[in-house]
């Protein structure tokens, strides 16, 4: 029994065991008979590159988000915003939304203000958004 990949656009879209070549779908099968090939590789006509799904998004909620900030941080942002309208609105742009993508430039963005405000300290800052997302903060 030997195995054949159906390549369509360069990439492995069904796998199949059989005698011989297989003849529906056209002619792009190839015989893959004792390699680790398998659905989304990639092959280029010669060889056969591993499919790596891309990383889950990093996007918590909005509470996950708060809880990465200790009270006495966060206590700090609300009675800053009172006489700061950077961090005013901040916080409005914050309290709006229902989720916070990590890697998003507006986040990146409102966690500089925070610093260079001084309510959070750069090493502070690069831990609250670099640290792994947790099932419980999706």
């Amino acid at each position: 029994m030997k195995r054949y990949a159906l390549i369509e656009d360069g990439v492995v879209t069904i796998i199949v065991e059989q005698d011989s070549t297989p003849t529906v779908f056209g002619n792009n099968w190839v015989d893959v008979t004792g390699m680790h090939v398998g659905p989304m590789d990639s092959y280029d006509g010669t060889n056969f590159t591993k499919y790596v799904p891309p990383p889950d998004p990093r996007i918590i909620t909005k509470p996950a988000f708060r809880f990465r900030l200790t009270d006495s941080e966060y206590v700090g942002i609300i009675s800053a915003a009172k006489s700061d309208v950077e961090v005013e609105g901040w916080l409005e742009t914050f309290n709006m939304s229902s989720n916070i993508d990590l890697d998003s430039q507006q986040t990146k963005d409102g966690m500089d203000l925070l610093v260079d405000s001084g309510l959070l300290t750069q090493d502070r800052a690069d831990e609250i958004l670099t640290a792994p997302v947790q099932d419980s903060e999706r």
